[in-house]
């Protein structure tokens, strides 16, 4: 992603978060991460979306950009850093990345932090190996809801390798070269 500042001030106009939109202040809770990571991706997926965001340093009621205390990158659980940490609790499918954004809001230049997570390809994203989905602004387990486990296995039975996105948010010159 080129411009997550731009893509930060889009998302954050948004007048709710969405089932593949989440907000947070400063909460860094390793297991939500995990829960909300397969949550999210699963609903991408559902909602037709490539990919989801968690967002950190956005009021999630008032969509102003307040800035967050922690860098993602940094933050660990136990000695291991979080993202490893995560990977070995999620399905091998669940691909995400954590990005770090400097930004102007009213007070000054502060620290928003970005989750981007891809979308369910193949089968459900799992956390401990349970299947999560989101409803509403909230986080519940998939297998709570089977009208809508059955929608996801639809959408992820019936997706085409050939329709997937290899690269995206590339300038035409850079999707040229890449052409072979």
């Amino acid at each position: 992603m080129e411009n997550l500042e731009l893509l930060i001030r889009e998302l954050c106009k948004y007048p709710n978060e969405t089932p593949w939109l989440e907000f947070k202040h400063n909460n860094y809770t390793p297991e939500m991460i995990g829960r909300d990571i397969s949550a999210l991706a699963n609903s991408a997926t559902l909602y037709e979306k490539s990919c989801a965001y968690m967002i950190w340093g956005v009021n999630d009621i008032t969509h102003k950009i307040v800035g967050t205390d922690y860098d993602l990158q940094n933050l660990k659980k136990g000695n291991q850093e979080i993202g490893n940490w995560l990977r070995s609790l999620l399905s091998k499918n669940a691909d995400f990345e954590f990005h770090s954004v400097q930004m102007n809001n009213e007070i000054g230049i502060v620290t928003v932090g970005v989750l981007i997570i891809y979308k369910a390809t193949n089968q459900t994203v799992t956390f401990e190996k349970v299947e999560y989905i989101r409803s509403g602004s909230y986080t519940k387990k998939l297998n709570d809801f089977p009208t809508i486990q059955a929608q996801l296995w639809n959408r992820l039975q019936n997706s085409k390798f050939e329709e997937l996105f290899a690269k995206q948010d590339l300038q035409l010159a850079e999707a040229m070269s890449m052409l072979d």
